[in-house]
């Protein structure tokens, strides 16, 4: 535990809020008679939230980085043995499907939000996201109540890689020593920021738990909690 806090960062998704009616891509190649090989899902997912996809060069600008998240979907439909005919209409349908996402912030994450802020203490999101993780915190109804905002899609970097954690805590102009992260997924959001000098709580919230790159006992390595109440007891 810090000696003295006077920063606390969050995670935004499975953190301060979550989804409903999102369509998976599972679900996409469901339909047209794929699914994605084991060995494929293991390694796009621990190159981008276990080992900190760094993407700088692509995150020059909304455009760019779009251009480049078509790019690594087409290459992963094509590691899927997906025909090269039907790659349009699916990436259509996973465009479609995202808009039918219905973002929900947790029940307690306002008032948790607004009594920090009245302890005086600097409050940032950094998060695993795309370029539209501003609107996606308005769509929760939680804009304005945060000092800093900052998505891995502008940052050039994916948690855990300390690129991000480095430029979030410069933007907020927070110690690692002094600076708390709340997030939900073990390697983004607990050995990440710990290594950068962060102390980390580690949400184990009913829809997002059990986690499976989570150690058997999280308890015995860091701090946790159900919910972001839990924040209060490292205060």
């Amino acid at each position: 535990m810090p000696r003295t806090v006077t920063a606390i960062l969050l995670d935004f998704y499975g953190t301060l809020a979550h989804a409903t009616g999102w369509v998976s891509i599972d679900a996409v190649l469901a339909e047209h008679g794929y699914e994605m090989p084991a060995e494929v899902r293991e390694r796009w997912w621990f190159e981008s939230e276990q080992d900190g996809l760094e993407h700088v060069e692509h995150s020059r600008d909304r455009d760019a980085y779009a251009a480049w998240q078509r790019q690594r979907l087409l290459s992963m439909l094509a590691e899927t043995d997906v025909h090269p005919g039907e790659y349009e209409l699916i990436v259509e349908k996973l465009r479609a499907g995202a808009s039918t996402r219905v973002l929900e912030r947790y029940a307690e994450a306002a008032d948790v939000l607004q009594d920090l802020r009245g302890r005086g203490l600097r409050l940032g999101i950094c998060s695993n996201w795309d370029w539209d993780l501003a609107e996606a915190i308005e769509e929760v109804g939680l804009t304005g109540m945060v000092d800093t905002v900052v998505s891995s899609a502008w940052a050039g970097a994916r948690k855990p890689n300390p690129l991000i954690f480095e430029h979030t805590l410069q933007k907020l102009g927070a110690r690692p020593a002094e600076t708390l992260f709340v997030g939900d997924t073990w390697g983004p959001d607990v050995v990440g920021p710990r290594t950068a000098g962060m102390t980390p709580l580690y949400l184990q919230r009913e829809d997002h738990w059990p986690d499976p790159t989570a150690p058997a006992d999280p308890a015995a390595e860091c701090a946790c909690a159900p919910t972001l109440e839990g924040l209060f007891d490292l205060l």
